[in-house]
Protein backbone atom coordinates (compact mmCIF):
# COMPACT_ATOMS: atom_id res chain seq x y z
CA UNK A 1 0.00 0.00 0.00
CA UNK A 2 2.83 2.42 0.84
CA UNK A 3 4.46 1.77 -2.52
CA UNK A 4 1.12 2.37 -4.29
CA UNK A 5 0.77 5.67 -2.39
CA UNK A 6 4.20 6.83 -3.55
CA UNK A 7 3.45 5.92 -7.16
CA UNK A 8 0.17 7.84 -7.14
CA UNK A 9 1.86 10.94 -5.73
CA UNK A 10 4.73 10.81 -8.21
CA UNK A 11 2.55 10.49 -11.32
CA UNK A 12 2.65 13.32 -13.80
CA UNK A 13 -0.01 16.02 -13.83
CA UNK A 14 -1.88 14.82 -16.94
CA UNK A 15 -1.65 11.17 -15.97
CA UNK A 16 -3.00 11.87 -12.48
CA UNK A 17 -5.96 13.87 -13.84
CA UNK A 18 -6.82 11.06 -16.24
CA UNK A 19 -6.59 8.56 -13.40
CA UNK A 20 -8.92 10.71 -11.28
CA UNK A 21 -11.49 10.80 -14.05
CA UNK A 22 -11.40 7.01 -14.31
CA UNK A 23 -11.44 6.56 -10.53
CA UNK A 24 -14.53 8.74 -10.19
CA UNK A 25 -16.45 6.58 -12.64
CA UNK A 26 -15.21 3.39 -10.99
CA UNK A 27 -16.07 4.66 -7.50
CA UNK A 28 -19.67 5.32 -8.48
CA UNK A 29 -20.14 1.55 -8.70
CA UNK A 30 -17.29 0.23 -6.54
CA UNK A 31 -16.45 2.39 -3.46
CA UNK A 32 -13.26 0.42 -2.87
CA UNK A 33 -11.61 2.74 -5.43
CA UNK A 34 -12.17 5.81 -3.18
CA UNK A 35 -8.94 5.36 -1.13
CA UNK A 36 -6.97 5.88 -4.35
CA UNK A 37 -8.68 9.27 -4.78
CA UNK A 38 -7.91 10.20 -1.18
CA UNK A 39 -4.23 9.40 -1.74
CA UNK A 40 -4.23 11.80 -4.70
CA UNK A 41 -5.04 14.61 -2.24
CA UNK A 42 -1.31 14.35 -1.47
CA UNK A 43 -0.17 14.65 -5.08
CA UNK A 44 2.72 17.04 -5.70
CA UNK A 45 0.65 19.16 -8.13
CA UNK A 46 -1.84 21.58 -6.61
CA UNK A 47 -4.41 21.20 -9.41
CA UNK A 48 -4.50 17.44 -8.92
CA UNK A 49 -5.22 17.93 -5.22
CA UNK A 50 -8.05 20.33 -6.01
CA UNK A 51 -9.60 17.99 -8.58
CA UNK A 52 -9.30 15.08 -6.13
CA UNK A 53 -11.13 17.14 -3.47
CA UNK A 54 -13.86 18.12 -5.94
CA UNK A 55 -14.20 14.48 -6.99
CA UNK A 56 -14.71 13.36 -3.39
CA UNK A 57 -17.35 16.04 -2.95
CA UNK A 58 -19.26 14.78 -5.99
CA UNK A 59 -19.21 11.20 -4.74
CA UNK A 60 -21.41 12.24 -1.81
CA UNK A 61 -22.47 9.55 0.64
CA UNK A 62 -20.11 7.01 -0.92
CA UNK A 63 -17.18 8.67 0.87
CA UNK A 64 -18.73 8.77 4.33
CA UNK A 65 -16.72 5.77 5.45
CA UNK A 66 -13.57 7.71 4.56
CA UNK A 67 -14.47 11.00 6.29
CA UNK A 68 -11.88 10.40 9.08
CA UNK A 69 -9.17 10.21 6.41
CA UNK A 70 -10.30 13.51 4.89
CA UNK A 71 -10.60 15.24 8.27
CA UNK A 72 -7.11 14.01 9.16
CA UNK A 73 -5.73 15.97 6.19
CA UNK A 74 -6.63 19.19 8.03
CA UNK A 75 -3.60 18.56 10.25
CA UNK A 76 -1.19 17.98 7.38
CA UNK A 77 1.89 20.20 7.26
CA UNK A 78 1.15 21.19 3.64
CA UNK A 79 -1.19 24.19 3.52
CA UNK A 80 -2.46 23.24 0.08
CA UNK A 81 -3.54 19.84 1.39
CA UNK A 82 -5.48 21.69 4.10
CA UNK A 83 -7.24 23.62 1.35
CA UNK A 84 -8.08 20.45 -0.56
CA UNK A 85 -9.53 18.83 2.57
CA UNK A 86 -11.60 21.93 3.40
CA UNK A 87 -12.93 21.97 -0.16
CA UNK A 88 -13.89 18.29 0.00
CA UNK A 89 -15.66 18.64 3.36
CA UNK A 90 -17.44 21.81 2.24
CA UNK A 91 -18.70 20.10 -0.91
CA UNK A 92 -20.02 17.19 1.13
CA UNK A 93 -22.02 19.60 3.31
CA UNK A 94 -24.59 17.86 5.48
CA UNK A 95 -23.04 14.47 4.68
CA UNK A 96 -19.91 15.54 6.58
CA UNK A 97 -21.82 16.57 9.71
CA UNK A 98 -20.88 13.27 11.39
CA UNK A 99 -17.30 14.59 11.48
CA UNK A 100 -18.20 17.93 13.06
CA UNK A 101 -17.23 16.79 16.55
CA UNK A 102 -13.78 15.68 15.38
CA UNK A 103 -13.32 18.95 13.46
CA UNK A 104 -14.41 20.96 16.52
CA UNK A 105 -11.63 19.27 18.47
CA UNK A 106 -9.16 21.05 16.17
CA UNK A 107 -10.36 24.47 17.38
CA UNK A 108 -7.83 24.17 20.20
CA UNK A 109 -4.94 23.05 17.97
CA UNK A 110 -1.61 24.81 18.53
CA UNK A 111 -1.24 25.79 14.85
CA UNK A 112 -3.20 28.85 13.71
CA UNK A 113 -3.92 27.48 10.24
CA UNK A 114 -5.53 24.33 11.62
CA UNK A 115 -7.73 26.37 13.97
CA UNK A 116 -8.56 28.58 10.99
CA UNK A 117 -9.57 25.62 8.81
CA UNK A 118 -11.64 24.03 11.58
CA UNK A 119 -13.66 27.23 12.04
CA UNK A 120 -14.23 27.58 8.29
CA UNK A 121 -15.40 23.99 7.88
CA UNK A 122 -17.75 24.13 10.87
CA UNK A 123 -19.35 27.26 9.40
CA UNK A 124 -19.71 25.54 6.01
CA UNK A 125 -21.37 22.57 7.74
CA UNK A 126 -23.76 24.92 9.62
CA UNK A 127 -22.58 23.26 12.82
CA UNK A 128 -24.18 25.87 15.05
CA UNK A 129 -23.89 23.67 18.15
CA UNK A 130 -20.21 24.62 18.26
CA UNK A 131 -20.88 28.37 18.43
CA UNK A 132 -19.66 28.58 22.07
CA UNK A 133 -16.27 27.16 21.06
CA UNK A 134 -16.05 29.46 18.03
CA UNK A 135 -16.89 32.48 20.20
CA UNK A 136 -13.81 31.74 22.32
CA UNK A 137 -11.66 32.22 19.21
CA UNK A 138 -12.84 35.82 18.91
CA UNK A 139 -9.94 36.54 21.27
CA UNK A 140 -7.41 34.30 19.53
CA UNK A 141 -3.85 35.63 19.43
CA UNK A 142 -3.73 35.32 15.63
CA UNK A 143 -5.77 37.91 13.68
CA UNK A 144 -6.43 35.39 10.89
CA UNK A 145 -8.21 33.10 13.35
CA UNK A 146 -10.16 36.04 14.78
CA UNK A 147 -11.29 36.88 11.24
CA UNK A 148 -12.38 33.29 10.64
CA UNK A 149 -14.32 33.21 13.92
CA UNK A 150 -16.06 36.52 13.22
CA UNK A 151 -16.98 35.49 9.67
CA UNK A 152 -18.19 32.06 10.80
CA UNK A 153 -20.51 33.61 13.36
CA UNK A 154 -21.70 36.10 10.77
CA UNK A 155 -22.45 33.26 8.35
CA UNK A 156 -24.46 31.44 11.01
CA UNK A 157 -26.30 34.71 11.68
CA UNK A 158 -29.15 34.79 14.14
CA UNK A 159 -28.88 31.01 14.67
CA UNK A 160 -25.71 31.72 16.64
CA UNK A 161 -27.65 33.84 19.11
CA UNK A 162 -29.82 30.85 20.04
CA UNK A 163 -26.77 29.39 21.73
CA UNK A 164 -25.47 32.62 23.28
CA UNK A 165 -28.37 35.11 23.08
CA UNK A 166 -27.24 38.68 22.31
CA UNK A 167 -23.84 38.01 23.86
CA UNK A 168 -22.44 36.90 20.49
CA UNK A 169 -23.45 40.14 18.80
CA UNK A 170 -21.92 42.21 21.59
CA UNK A 171 -18.66 40.26 21.49
CA UNK A 172 -18.41 40.68 17.74
CA UNK A 173 -19.14 44.39 18.13
CA UNK A 174 -16.07 44.64 20.36
CA UNK A 175 -13.99 43.67 17.32
CA UNK A 176 -15.03 46.84 15.54
CA UNK A 177 -12.05 48.22 17.46
CA UNK A 178 -9.70 45.31 16.70
CA UNK A 179 -6.07 46.20 15.96
CA UNK A 180 -6.32 44.41 12.61
CA UNK A 181 -8.31 46.31 9.91
CA UNK A 182 -9.50 43.10 8.26
CA UNK A 183 -10.94 41.89 11.56
CA UNK A 184 -12.75 45.23 11.92
CA UNK A 185 -14.26 44.89 8.45
CA UNK A 186 -15.28 41.28 9.08
CA UNK A 187 -16.90 42.26 12.38
CA UNK A 188 -18.94 44.95 10.66
CA UNK A 189 -20.08 42.51 7.98
CA UNK A 190 -20.94 39.81 10.52
CA UNK A 191 -23.04 42.13 12.66
CA UNK A 192 -25.12 42.98 9.62
CA UNK A 193 -26.17 39.33 9.39
CA UNK A 194 -27.57 39.28 12.93
CA UNK A 195 -30.69 41.25 12.03
CA UNK A 196 -32.73 42.59 14.93
CA UNK A 197 -30.49 40.81 17.43
CA UNK A 198 -27.76 43.33 16.61
CA UNK A 199 -30.05 46.36 16.97
CA UNK A 200 -28.32 47.27 20.23
CA UNK A 201 -25.02 47.43 18.31
CA UNK A 202 -26.20 50.15 15.93
CA UNK A 203 -24.53 52.94 17.94
CA UNK A 204 -21.22 51.05 17.98
CA UNK A 205 -21.37 50.53 14.22
CA UNK A 206 -22.38 54.14 13.58
CA UNK A 207 -19.36 55.42 15.51
CA UNK A 208 -17.15 53.87 12.83
CA UNK A 209 -18.76 56.00 10.15
CA UNK A 210 -16.35 58.68 11.37
CA UNK A 211 -13.18 56.53 11.50
CA UNK A 212 -10.02 57.89 9.90
CA UNK A 213 -9.56 54.71 7.85
CA UNK A 214 -11.84 54.79 4.74
CA UNK A 215 -12.07 50.98 4.75
CA UNK A 216 -13.54 51.11 8.28
CA UNK A 217 -16.15 53.67 7.22
CA UNK A 218 -16.97 51.54 4.20
CA UNK A 219 -17.31 48.39 6.33
CA UNK A 220 -19.61 50.22 8.75
CA UNK A 221 -21.85 51.30 5.88
CA UNK A 222 -22.04 47.73 4.59
CA UNK A 223 -22.88 46.46 8.09
CA UNK A 224 -25.65 49.00 8.51
CA UNK A 225 -26.98 48.05 5.09
CA UNK A 226 -27.03 44.36 5.94
CA UNK A 227 -28.70 45.14 9.24
CA UNK A 228 -31.32 47.25 7.53
CA UNK A 229 -32.07 44.47 5.05
CA UNK A 230 -32.16 41.68 7.61
CA UNK A 231 -34.60 43.58 9.82
CA UNK A 232 -37.31 43.53 7.15
CA UNK A 233 -40.04 43.25 9.75
CA UNK A 234 -38.73 46.25 11.67
CA UNK A 235 -38.91 49.43 9.54
CA UNK A 236 -37.50 51.44 12.43
CA UNK A 237 -34.12 49.71 12.10
CA UNK A 238 -34.10 50.20 8.33
CA UNK A 239 -34.86 53.90 8.71
CA UNK A 240 -32.17 54.34 11.35
CA UNK A 241 -29.64 52.57 9.12
CA UNK A 242 -30.74 54.73 6.19
CA UNK A 243 -30.15 57.99 8.08
CA UNK A 244 -26.70 56.89 9.22
CA UNK A 245 -25.56 55.70 5.77
CA UNK A 246 -26.70 58.96 4.15
CA UNK A 247 -23.97 60.75 6.12
CA UNK A 248 -21.38 59.01 3.93
CA UNK A 249 -22.71 60.53 0.72
CA UNK A 250 -20.53 63.55 1.57
CA UNK A 251 -17.50 61.45 2.59
CA UNK A 252 -14.12 62.65 1.36
CA UNK A 253 -13.29 59.24 -0.14
CA UNK A 254 -15.01 58.39 -3.44
CA UNK A 255 -14.95 54.64 -2.72
CA UNK A 256 -16.82 55.22 0.53
CA UNK A 257 -19.37 57.42 -1.24
CA UNK A 258 -19.98 54.85 -3.97
CA UNK A 259 -20.23 52.00 -1.42
CA UNK A 260 -22.77 53.96 0.61
CA UNK A 261 -24.87 54.47 -2.51
CA UNK A 262 -24.66 50.80 -3.42
CA UNK A 263 -25.75 49.83 0.08
CA UNK A 264 -28.73 52.19 -0.12
CA UNK A 265 -29.78 50.63 -3.40
CA UNK A 266 -29.59 47.12 -2.04
CA UNK A 267 -31.52 48.08 1.07
CA UNK A 268 -34.24 49.69 -0.99
CA UNK A 269 -34.56 46.76 -3.36
CA UNK A 270 -34.98 44.25 -0.55
CA UNK A 271 -36.97 46.23 2.02
CA UNK A 272 -39.00 48.72 -0.05
CA UNK A 273 -37.93 51.24 2.53
CA UNK A 274 -39.44 54.70 2.59
CA UNK A 275 -36.94 57.37 1.51
CA UNK A 276 -37.99 60.86 2.67
CA UNK A 277 -37.75 63.72 0.10
CA UNK A 278 -34.72 65.25 1.83
CA UNK A 279 -32.83 61.96 1.62
CA UNK A 280 -33.91 61.51 -1.99
CA UNK A 281 -32.44 64.90 -2.87
CA UNK A 282 -29.10 63.93 -1.33
CA UNK A 283 -28.99 60.82 -3.50
CA UNK A 284 -29.92 62.76 -6.66
CA UNK A 285 -27.24 65.36 -5.91
CA UNK A 286 -24.61 62.61 -6.19
CA UNK A 287 -25.17 62.66 -9.94
CA UNK A 288 -23.07 65.83 -9.89
CA UNK A 289 -20.18 64.13 -8.12
CA UNK A 290 -16.81 64.77 -9.82
CA UNK A 291 -15.93 61.05 -9.67
CA UNK A 292 -17.44 58.77 -12.37
CA UNK A 293 -17.55 55.80 -9.98
CA UNK A 294 -19.88 57.76 -7.69
CA UNK A 295 -22.12 58.97 -10.53
CA UNK A 296 -22.37 55.40 -11.83
CA UNK A 297 -23.20 54.07 -8.35
CA UNK A 298 -25.88 56.75 -7.99
CA UNK A 299 -27.57 55.68 -11.22
CA UNK A 300 -27.49 52.02 -10.26
CA UNK A 301 -29.01 52.91 -6.90
CA UNK A 302 -31.79 54.90 -8.58
CA UNK A 303 -32.50 51.88 -10.74
CA UNK A 304 -33.36 50.02 -7.54
CA UNK A 305 -35.28 52.90 -5.93
CA UNK A 306 -38.16 53.43 -8.34
CA UNK A 307 -40.08 55.52 -5.82
CA UNK A 308 -37.37 58.20 -6.16
CA UNK A 309 -36.32 57.65 -9.76
CA UNK A 310 -39.83 58.07 -11.19
CA UNK A 311 -39.59 61.81 -10.42
CA UNK A 312 -36.12 62.21 -11.93
CA UNK A 313 -36.25 60.20 -15.17
CA UNK A 314 -35.10 63.13 -17.32
CA UNK A 315 -31.99 63.52 -15.18
CA UNK A 316 -31.17 59.83 -15.63
CA UNK A 317 -31.68 60.15 -19.38
CA UNK A 318 -29.30 63.13 -19.46
CA UNK A 319 -26.63 60.90 -17.90
CA UNK A 320 -26.62 58.81 -21.08
CA UNK A 321 -24.57 61.71 -22.50
CA UNK A 322 -22.04 61.71 -19.65
CA UNK A 323 -18.39 61.98 -20.70
CA UNK A 324 -17.58 58.73 -18.90
CA UNK A 325 -18.72 55.46 -20.56
CA UNK A 326 -19.29 53.66 -17.24
CA UNK A 327 -21.75 56.39 -16.26
CA UNK A 328 -23.55 56.18 -19.62
CA UNK A 329 -23.83 52.39 -19.28
CA UNK A 330 -25.13 52.72 -15.71
CA UNK A 331 -27.79 55.20 -16.83
CA UNK A 332 -29.00 52.76 -19.46
CA UNK A 333 -28.95 49.91 -16.93
CA UNK A 334 -31.02 52.00 -14.50
CA UNK A 335 -33.67 52.69 -17.15
CA UNK A 336 -33.84 48.97 -17.82
CA UNK A 337 -34.39 48.24 -14.12
CA UNK A 338 -37.17 50.83 -13.99
CA UNK A 339 -39.14 48.92 -16.60
CA UNK A 340 -42.39 50.51 -17.76
CA UNK A 341 -41.32 53.90 -16.37
CA UNK A 342 -38.69 54.04 -19.14
CA UNK A 343 -40.83 53.21 -22.17
CA UNK A 344 -41.06 56.84 -23.27
CA UNK A 345 -37.28 57.00 -23.52
CA UNK A 346 -36.74 54.10 -25.91
CA UNK A 347 -35.54 56.42 -28.74
CA UNK A 348 -32.80 57.83 -26.50
CA UNK A 349 -31.64 54.34 -25.58
CA UNK A 350 -31.60 53.33 -29.27
CA UNK A 351 -29.25 56.23 -29.97
CA UNK A 352 -26.74 54.58 -27.61
CA UNK A 353 -26.45 51.63 -30.00
CA UNK A 354 -24.10 53.94 -31.94
CA UNK A 355 -21.97 54.83 -28.91
CA UNK A 356 -18.19 54.68 -29.40
CA UNK A 357 -17.80 52.37 -26.37
CA UNK A 358 -18.66 48.67 -26.54
CA UNK A 359 -19.84 48.56 -22.92
CA UNK A 360 -22.41 51.29 -23.63
CA UNK A 361 -23.61 49.65 -26.85
CA UNK A 362 -23.94 46.33 -25.06
CA UNK A 363 -25.93 47.91 -22.20
CA UNK A 364 -28.25 49.58 -24.70
CA UNK A 365 -28.81 46.34 -26.59
CA UNK A 366 -29.66 44.37 -23.43
CA UNK A 367 -31.91 47.09 -22.04
CA UNK A 368 -33.82 47.49 -25.30
CA UNK A 369 -34.41 43.73 -25.49
CA UNK A 370 -35.65 43.79 -21.90
CA UNK A 371 -38.02 46.74 -22.42
CA UNK A 372 -39.35 45.45 -25.76
CA UNK A 373 -40.16 42.15 -24.07
CA UNK A 374 -42.27 44.02 -21.51
CA UNK A 375 -44.20 45.79 -24.30
CA UNK A 376 -45.30 42.54 -25.91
Amino acid sequence: MERENEQLCEEGYEEALQKLQALEQQSLEAPEHIPAIIRLLRHSHREVRHVAAATLGRLGERVQAHLPDIVNLLTDTDRFIHFAAVEALSRLGILARDSARTIAGLLAHQDWDIRFDAVEVLAELDAEEYVPQIVKLLNDADPRVRIAAVEALGKLGEIATLYIPHLTARQIAEHLDDSDPTVRSSAAWALGNFGEVAEACLPQIAIHLEDDDPSDREAAAVALGYLGKEARTNPQISQLALRQILVLLEDGDSTVRSTALTVLGEMGEETRMYVPPAAASRIINCLQDPEPVVRAATLETLGKLSQIARFHLSVIVDCMRDCDPSVRASAIWALGKLGSLSHDFLPYIRECLEDSELAVRSAAQKTLAQLYEQLR
